[in-house]
């Protein structure tokens, strides 16, 4: 029976119109994914939901979940969203501390403002006359007009005692405002601070709570405030007026709690669950269970009755108290990929492969900008990678518990191989060429699997430096390029070890004063690539000795180009890009980089060794961060895209060259139409 192929659809927006289209930037053809997902609010309606997303803010149309605009853009990086009672505004702060209240119809800015920090929160009145906004370090409250930002008043809070401001609250009628505050003996625990919002005296100090307080809500009625504590699964009810405690909710495990009260006094909580990655919606009057689904991110729950949440890496979804039937984006809002080797295309060219940091591999096709997993959702973990045979295969391993599975792409109804040992697992590599697995276990074990027959060929022991700290794991592991060799490198120390495959024991020991990172093989399989302070390491594999060392400032990424005749290096070096001529041990040429964007994130080669291009880290000033593109045999710069609007974690050239895929830690995937330069 062949096996179901589960297709995301192509992202459309309400008109029918292709958003990946939609603010692309000069030289791109379509963005892939919508940005990682930060803040989430609805319409004081509650018939449309903003999306904060690395990429811009997104709006959906809660009935259907489709989008019907995408803003902010030419930054993106938005981090928290406030609407106004009224609808007539909403507040967009970004990463870089920029605050801009925007008229909605308009679709404009109309005030922008510095923030102190990028997670200080803000909050419009009730009554639309001000926009508070909760100084993170000092506890301090500003008032301001939303039409022009203008400082109107401020409420002092006590000097070193600023609170987390994961929420600060109105009272309905505006003349109340309560925020949080750090314990005078504990730094790890808050107060409340309610205040005179037109005198701005403190009307009361509000002890309860043994850790940090994650939100705070108001009735309708103004009678009462509801505080939510972070991580402890608390909820405490006060009474406005005595500001005595009236009751306190407990026993919800270890969950960030979210008070939101109905609009007719009802009061619910939305608790965010560290224990299993869940989010609950319980009525606190009887205790009763309402909605429970899996999230991963974080989570709005509005008016006591409308709750949108992450589901899994991919999706976003929305549930109301009337529908109990979530609704769900028809395009993905993943995290982003780790690393320079977490995007490939196909042999043909007609899929890009993307492997994403928490958890999942998708497979897109280019032409109809769909996407569907690597591997059955329903029957794979969330720790997945990608690897590629000699020929072009793909395959990806997936690691949950105990067990690590082996899949072909293409042919998914069932994994090729499932390996259990006693010990969780961490990571696995695979190499095609002798079809061996090797798996990394917590305490430094690894084994090799026969991947035909299954069998359990070895078990090595890397050791650590400290083996009771789970932190300290083997977090590298990878197969010579004819599988005959291994290397594992633990998190903290000691050394690297090698590994033969085939006698099953160790051949070397790297020692840390000479290799503080190893990289990788050489596509010959006959030198290693590592690094050490400021020089890069060629290392010959079969000797076991080094061939030779030259000088470079901070090397992070490197690049082999297909032949193996020479391996690009970059990082930190004011000089640019470095290309190391491997057969005859020298420089063969330096890639200057542009003035803005000089700190290398990624590089790759096109498979026919002719071009390199560079994806660059975020800097300090940068609205959008530099593609870089070079003719290798001239050194020439043939072009410079700018479109994402962070770091740049992987870039990938499709098989005729005709397209540069780059990935970025913006959680997007942006295609370039090469033809107009090669």
């Amino acid at each position: 029976m062949e096996a179901k192929k589960l297709i995301i659809p192509a992202p459309l927006g309400v008109s029918g119109e292709d958003v990946t289209t939609w603010a692309l930037p000069e030289g791109a053809i379509a963005r892939l994914e919508r940005g990682g997902v930060g803040d989430k609010e609805f319409s004081p309606d509650g018939r449309y939901l903003a999306v904060a997303t690395k990429i811009g803010l997104w709006w959906y149309k809660v009935a259907t979940m489709s989008p019907i605009a995408l803003w902010e853009t030419k930054r993106g990086m938005i981090s928290d969203i406030a609407f106004s009672p009224n609808g007539k505004w909403i507040a967009i702060s970004n990463w870089d501390k920029v605050l801009k209240v925007c008229d909605i119809q308009r679709g404009v800015s109309i005030a922008q403002i510095e923030l102190s920090d990028f997670r200080d929160s803000f909050i419009f009145s009730p009554d639309n006359r001000w926009l508070a906004i909760g100084n993170r370090d000092t506890g301090n409250v500003e008032f301001r007009q939303p039409e022009t930002g203008k400082i109107v008043s401020t409420l002092i809070g006590e000097t070193g005692k600023g609170g987390t401001f994961r929420s600060i609250a109105f009272s309905a009628d505006t003349q109340l405002l309560a925020s949080t505050s750090r314990d005078d003996t504990n730094d790890d625990t808050e107060s409340i601070i309610v205040w005179d919002v037109e005198s701005g005296e403190r009307f009361a100090c509000l002890t309860g709570h043994t850790g940090y307080i994650y939100c705070l809500c108001f009735s309708p009625c103004g009678r009462f405030l509801a505080s939510g504590g972070e991580e402890d699964g608390t909820v405490i009810i006060w009474d406005v007026g005595s500001w005595q405690k009236i009751k306190t909710h407990t026993g919800y495990g270890k969950s960030d709690m979210i008070p939101s009260y109905s609009q007719d006094g009802t009061l619910r909580v939305a608790a965010v669950s560290y224990d299993d990655d869940t989010v609950t919606v319980w009525g606190l009057e009887n205790n009763e269970k309402l909605y429970t689904a899996d999230s991963e991110a974080r989570v709005t729950f509005f008016n006591g009755s409308q709750l949108a949440y992450q589901y899994g890496p991919e999706f976003l979804e929305v549930w109301t108290l009337d529908n109990p039937n979530p609704r769900r984006t028809v395009q993905t809002h993943v995290s982003f990929v780790d690393t320079s080797e977490s995007l490939i295309f196909s042999q043909d060219g007609k899929t890009i492969v993307a492997e994403y940091r928490y958890g999942s591999v998708l497979l897109w096709d280019i032409e109809s900008k769909q996407a569907r997993p690597a591997i059955p959702t329903e029957l794979a973990a969330k720790n997945q990678h990608i690897h590629v045979s000699s020929e072009g295969e793909l395959y990806v391993t997936s690691v949950h518990k105990n067990t690590v599975k082996l899949w072909k792409v293409g042919n998914c109804g069932s994994p090729i191989a499932d390996f259990t040992d006693n010990e969780p697992a961490r990571l696995a590599a695979f190499t095609p060429i002798n079809s061996k697995l090797a798996s990394a276990h917590e305490g430094g074990n690894l084994i090799v699997w026969d991947v035909r027959s299954g069998d359990k060929l070895h078990a090595f022991r890397h050791p650590l430096q400290t083996p009771t700290d789970d932190s300290d794991q083997v977090w590298k592991l990878m197969f010579s390029p004819d599988g005959k060799l291994l290397i594992s490198d633990a998190q903290y120390g000691p050394n690297a070890r090698l590994w033969d495959v085939e006698r099953g024991e160790e051949i070397h020991e790297f020692p840390s004063d000479e290799f503080w990172d190893i990289e990788m093989f050489s596509p010959c399989g006959r030198h290693l690539v590592g690094s050490a302070g400021k020089n890069i390491i060629l290392w010959d594999v079969k000797h076991r000795e080094i061939l030779t060392k030259f000088p470079f400032l901070r090397a992070s990424e490197f690049a082999y180009s297909p032949c193996g005749s020479y391996l690009a290096c970059g990082g930190e070096d004011p000089e640019g890009i470095l290309l190391w001529d491997l057969k005859r041990r020298e420089i063969y040429k330096r890639l200057q980089l542009s003035e803005r964007g000089q700190d290398v994130h990624s590089l790759r080669f096109s498979s026919c060794g002719g071009y390199l291009a560079l994806g660059a880290a975020w800097e300090t000033g940068l609205e959008k961060v530099p593609i870089c593109l070079w003719e290798v045999e001239t050194g020439k710069r043939v072009i410079t895209f700018w479109g994402h609007a962070t770091d740049v974690q992987a870039v990938a050239f499709s098989p005729n060259n005709e397209l540069l895929g780059s990935a970025s830690f913006d959680g997007s995937i942006l295609l370039w139409d090469l033809t107009p330069y090669l």
